[in-house]
């Protein structure tokens, strides 16, 4: 079985969820979306050569922005928020909204 996982927020931490998650959690697509695309994207480079797999994508996103966060959450398994802490009750409502399981 494989699995879509969003990380919103592709620094340190970011990364190191989605590690786990492309190491452990049997990812098939892991999304990791930040508010700069070149962070992201070094992010998703970094975690397909540690994985050895293309299995991350980066997304410029603004947590801030509820349609964008509910559209990227819309089908994705999991999702783990390592955004700045005042943005976390919208997150939260829009993770179960989507039916997505949330941290």
């Amino acid at each position: 079985m494989s699995y879509r996982y969003v990380l919103l927020g592709a620094g340190r931490q970011g990364v190191a969820a989605a590690y786990d998650l492309g190491r452990f959690g049997e990812a098939d697509d892991i999304l990791l979306c930040d508010l700069h695309l070149d962070v992201a994207a070094s992010a998703a480079a970094k975690l397909n050569t540690l994985l050895g797999r293309p299995v991350a994508h980066a997304q410029m996103l603004d947590v801030f922005d509820t349609r964008a966060v509910g559209t990227v959450l819309k089908g994705a398994d999991g999702a783990i928020s390592g955004v700045h802490y005042t943005a976390n009750l919208a997150v939260t409502r829009l993770a179960i909204e989507q039916k997505v399981h949330s941290t």
